[in-house]
C-alpha cells in the first residue's frame, strides 16, 4: 500500500516536502534530511493548508497528545514520497517523456514542451524538480486530464537514475549530451556515461531511445550496447539532423530540419542540439514539421540561462543558473560570435562539483577564455583562482585578468570597468549567485554615465 494501509485525505491535490512552497490541499511528507528535519515543520505545513503529514514512526510520540492534525504514519517518509509517486505514475493515461544529460535538460523540456503545447494537453515537470525529492512533487502536481507529460530527470550518485526510472517509466527516453558534471559525487566521465545510460536499461518495452548523434560518449556507448535509437545531430549524419544554420542580424538562430525551417528566439550553438532533441521527441509521438516550427518560433528563453539584456549601453549576456566545464565553453563560444562596439568582459563563478578534476578544469576554462577574444576576465571564488592561473599560463595579459572572494569586490570593480558599447557575460555554478552581480550593477551608476 501507499501509506502503509493508512487512508489518504479525499480530494487531495498534490505532495510537497517544503512548508515554503507548499499549496493548501497537498499531502506534507516530512523529510529528515542532512540540515533540517521535516517533522519540525509539521505544525507549519498544516498552517499553510496541509490535507495530511507523513511522519516516521520513530517521530510518533511527538505528536501523540496534540496532532496539528490528519497524520499518517509510516516507517520511512521517503520511500513513501517514492511509492506515491509510483502510485501516481501507474495511475496516469499519459505519454511520459524522460529528458536527461548533463547540459540543456531543462531547455529541452521546456522546447518539447512548446512543440506539443500547440494542439495537445502537456505537462512538464516544473523548474528544477528533477530528482529522487523533485520528481514525486511534480508528479502530484501534474493535471489528470494531460496527454502527455515531459519530465526532467536529474543526477548526482550512480544508482538515482534507476530508481527515477523506475518511477518515471517514460515511453521515450531523451539523452542530450555527456560531459564532466557531478564528478564529485560520480568520479569519472565513464561513471557519468554508466549513471545516465541506467535510464536506458530500466525503459518499458517497446520506449523509444533519442540521442545525441554528436556526442562521443553518447555514441560509443549505444555502439558497444547495440542499441537502437532515434539520432539528432549537426555534424553527422543523422534523422533530425539541422542544416543550413544561421545567424540572423539580431543574433537569433535559424535552421532547417527535414526541409523545414526552424526559428529559434534564443542564444547558443547548443539550443539547435537542444531544439533537435525536442523535435526528435515530438516526432515519435507525431507530431508534424508544421508544429515543430509552430511551438520553437514561440519558445522563451528559461531565466538566467544564457538570456541577452540591454540596460544603459550595456549587452548582459546572463547564464546563471549552472556551469560545467562544457556550459562554460559554450557560453565563451556565444560571446565571442557577438560583434559588439566596446568590449568582452566575461564574468565567470566557481564551477562546483568536480572533485579531484576541479582545479584542472577551471585551469582549462582559463585557456579558453583567453583564447575567446575577451577584453576582460573577472572571476569569483576560491576554485576560479584556478581559471585566473589558467588565462595568464595562455598569455592573457596579468592587467586584464582579475579575481575576488566576494559579490561586493567584484561589483565594485565592474562598476568602475564598464562603459556604453560592452558586452559582458555571467557564468557559474548556481550556488555561486552570479545574479546578484547582475542586479547590482542595474543598480549603480557606471563610467561612461
Amino acid at each position: 500500500m501507499v501509506t502503509g494501509g493508512q487512508g489518504l485525505p479525499s480530494g487531495f491535490i498534490g505532495l510537497s516536502i517544503d512548508t515554503r512552497t507548499i499549496l493548501p490541499g497537498e499531502i506534507f511528507f516530512a523529510i529528515p534530511g542532512t540540515t533540517h528535519d521535516g517533522h519540525d515543520f509539521v505544525a507549519a505545513a498544516f498552517k499553510r493548508g496541509a490535507s495530511a503529514a507523513v511522519i516516521n514512526r520513530s517521530q510518533r510520540e511527538r505528536f501523540a497528545e496534540n496532532p496539528p492534525g490528519l497524520l499518517i504514519v509510516v516507517d520511512d517518509t521517503h520511500k513513501a514520497l517514492l511509492d506515491m509517486a509510483r502510485y501516481l505514475r501507474r495511475t496516469s493515461d499519459a505519454s511520459f517523456a524522460g529528458i536527461t544529460g548533463s547540459n540543456g535538460k531543462t531547455t529541452t523540456k521546456e522546447m518539447l514542451y512548446a512543440i506539443m503545447s500547440v494542439r495537445r494537453r502537456v505537462y512538464r515537470s516544473p523548474g528544477n524538480l528533477n530528482n529522487l525529492f523533485g520528481a514525486p512533487i511534480a508528479l502530484g502536481r501534474m493535471p489528470e486530464n494531460v496527454q502527455y507529460a515531459i519530465f526532467e530527470m536529474g543526477i548526482s550518485y550512480p544508482g538515482e537514475m534507476t530508481r527515477l526510472a523506475e518511477i518515471i517509466q517514460p515511453g521515450i527516453a531523451v539523452m542530450t549530451n555527456i560531459g564532466p558534471a557531478h564528478l564529485e559525487s560520480l568520479g569519472t566521465i565513464d561513471n557519468i556515461v554508466r549513471a545516465k545510460f541506467e535510464l536506458i536499461d530500466h525503459l518499458p518495452a517497446g520506449a523509444t531511445v533519442v540521442l545525441n548523434n554528436d556526442d562521443a560518449h553518447i555514441m560509443a556507448e549505444a555502439r558497444r550496447r547495440g542499441l537502437a535509437f532515434v539520432g539528432f545531430g549537426v555534424d553527422n549524419d543523422c534523422p533530425f539532423r539541422a542544416r543550413d544554420i544561421r545567424i540572423t542580424l539580431d543574433r537569433r538562430i535559424s535552421f532547417s530540419i527535414s526541409g523545414q525551417l526552424i526559428e529559434l528566439p534564443v542564444l547558443g550553438r547548443a539550443n539547435i542540439y537542444n531544439a533537435l532533441a525536442a523535435v526528435a521527441a515530438a516526432s515519435v509521438w507525431g507530431v508534424s514539421p508544421e508544429d515543430w516550427a509552430a511551438g520553437l518560433a514561440s519558445f522563451e528563453a528559461v531565466d538566467m540561462r544564457l538570456t541577452l539584456e540591454h540596460y544603459r549601453g550595456l549587452d548582459l549576456l546572463i547564464d546563471c543558473y549552472n556551469a560545467n566545464p562544457e556550459s562554460v565553453k559554450e557560453a565563451l563560444r556565444t560571446l565571442q560570435s557577438f560583434t559588439v562596439k566596446g568590449r568582452k568582459i566575461a564574468v565567470l563563478g566557481d564551477m562546483l562539483e568536480l572533485g579531484e578534476m576541479s582545479d584542472a578544469l577551471h585551469v582549462e576554462i582559463g585557456r579558453v577564455a583567453a583564447g575567446s577574444g575577451i577584453n576582460y576576465l573577472l572571476c569569483l571564488g576560491p576554485h576560479s583562482a584556478a581559471t585566473v592561473d589558467g588565462a595568464r599560463a595562455a598569455g592573457m595579459s596579468a592587467d586584464t585578468i582579475r579575481h575576488y572572494t566576494t559579490h561586493q569586490g567584484l561589483l565594485t570593480a565592474l562598476v568602475g570597468l564598464v562603459r556604453p558599447g560592452d558586452m559582458i557575460l555571467f557564468k557559474g555554478s548556481r550556488s555561486m549567485e552570479l545574479e546578484r552581480i547582475t542586479i547590482g550593477l542595474k543598480g549603480t551608476a557606471f563610467a561612461g554615465n
